[in-house]
């Protein structure tokens, strides 16, 4: 196990750094978005996408002198679950890639969240994979419920656009402009 994090200011930099990677994952699926419109599919773009990171992790590893992998046990001897992570990844961005230009990053990544959060509740209720376990407690579950209840937020906005399309500020000038010409009789 890996010990935890002492002091508030090693805690505001492990948060700052969650913030930046959250904020690095959520414009990754615009960015492949983008680069999944320029190939013939999208599983094209994603692995393009895992190529580049597998690149730079290679990259890393071998100048940081640790390539190539090591183990502290046999791989044989490890859950097979352990090398899920990948799989997983694979579906996060080749679904993201497909979906987020259909219905727009908001309400993607506010599943995410939300599906992160729920799963980490029940890993840590649980104890499941290898994690400590830690009671969802009703202050646990609050947090989780609001997120639940802000993706529901979230979506009815974004079914709500769908049924009454808003008018930008520079169209409803626009019309009003045009509107005032045309009643003008000196027009």
């Amino acid at each position: 196990m890996t010990p935890p994090l002492g002091g508030s200011g090693t805690l505001v930099i492990a948060i700052a750094f969650g913030l930046a990677a959250g904020a690095l994952v959520g414009i990754q699926p615009s960015v492949n978005g983008h680069l999944g419109r320029h190939v013939v599919h999208p599983l094209q773009a994603s692995l393009i996408s895992f190529a580049s990171g597998t690149a730079i992790l290679m990259v890393m590893s071998v100048a940081g002198g640790i390539f190539p992998p090591r183990f502290t046990m046999s791989p044989f001897s490890m859950p097979w679950w352990v090398w899920a992570g990948g799989a997983m990844g694979v579906f996060m961005v080749t679904s993201s890639l497909i979906l987020v230009p259909r219905i727009g990053s908001l309400p993607w990544f506010a599943a995410i969240m939300t599906g992160q959060v729920v799963a980490a509740v029940l890993l840590d209720h649980y104890g499941w994979l290898g994690n400590d376990r830690a009671v969802a407690s009703p202050v646990r579950l609050a947090g989780a419920g609001l997120l639940i209840a802000g993706l529901g937020l979230i979506v009815y906005a974004k079914h709500s656009e769908h049924l009454s399309p808003s008018v930008s500020i520079e169209t409803a000038a626009d019309t009003t402009h045009a509107n005032s010409a045309d009643s003008d009789p000196k027009s």
